[in-house]
This record gives structure tokens, C-alpha cells and sequence, in this order.
């Protein structure tokens, strides 16, 4: 489709321009990496499924003759985007509250159950897993300072 070759090589020349700019700074290593290694990486990562998504919109005949897809395939899209838009906000806002913990768990559960439309127990699980899995990466094993919440539980 037009849009994708359009998106793909904006998307490439994006994650050129990040690449040039990361070269700029020192790279280190995998063990001790400098401000310029995730950059170098992630444009790669850029660069490489950007043109994968133009080689397949420019060698893909199908598509030009099919009916472009609406803006919105589902009924309730934007109401679904502003959801996940105020939940990223009070999970801002909840942050330096309740806590990363808490506030992880209910951003989570509400990306879950309201936005994928998984049951309740789905939901709640895959909240506690990733809450705990995050908790532990960030403040156990990276040793990151998280703020301190103003409200204790």
C-alpha cells in the first residue's frame, strides 16, 4: 500500500538520522555501555524493520487494488485510545502516591481488562506477574531508585 512505502522509508530515514546522532556519543560495551549504545541499537532495530515493511509494501501487488482500511476499524476505537491515554496519565500522577507497585498492578489491570478485554482473572493475574516481574527487575536486580510513595501501605 502507498501509506505503508510512505511510512516505511520515513520510518528508515528516522532511525538513519538516530543512528548518524548515537555514533556521536561513546558506545562502551555490552558490559559497560555508553550513552550511545542503546541508540546505535534501537536504530538498527529501526532501520531494519523499516525496510522490511517498505520491501514488502513496494513487492506486495494485492494491496493496491483492495479498499484502504478506515482510520478506526472498530466502533469503540476512540473511545478505547483516550481510555489508554487517561490511564497513562493517572499512572503518572499515581506514581510518586501509591507507589510503583500499586500503581504498575492498576495500570496493568486496566490496559488488560478494559483496553485487551481479557476476563477478570486474566487481568488481575498478568497484572500481579508483571507489577512483581517489573518490581524485581528494577528495584532488586538494577537497583534503581523508585520515588518514595507519599501514602504507605
Amino acid at each position: 500500500m502507498k501509506l505503508d512505502r510512505v511510512s516505511g522509508i520515513f520510518l528508515f530515514m528516522l532511525g538513519a538520522g538516530v543512528f548518524l546522532k548515537s555514533l556521536s556519543y561513546p558506545l562502551g560495551n555490552f558490559r559497560r555501555p555508553g550513552g550511545g549504545l542503546f541508540p546505535l541499537i534501537a536504530s538498527i532495530l529501526l532501520m531494519g524493520l523499516s525496510a522490511t515493511l517498505t520491501l514488502q509494501a513496494f513487492l506486495s501487488k494485492e494491496g493496491e487494488k483492495a479498499a484502504p482500511a478506515p482510520f478506526f476499524p472498530e466502533k469503540d476505537a476512540p473511545k478505547r485510545i483516550v481510555l489508554g491515554f487517561v490511564a497513562l496519565l493517572a499512572y503518572r500522577y499515581l506514581l510518586p502516591v501509591i507507589g510503583f507497585g500499586p500503581s504498575t498492578f492498576a495500570f496493568i489491570f486496566i490496559l488488560s481488562k478494559f483496553l485487551g478485554k481479557y476476563g477478570w482473572k486474566v487481568s488481575t493475574f498478568f497484572s500481579l506477574v508483571s507489577a512483581a516481574s517489573s518490581y524485581y527487575l528494577f528495584q532488586v536486580w538494577l537497583k534503581i531508585p523508585m520515588p518514595i510513595p507519599a501514602l504507605r501501605f
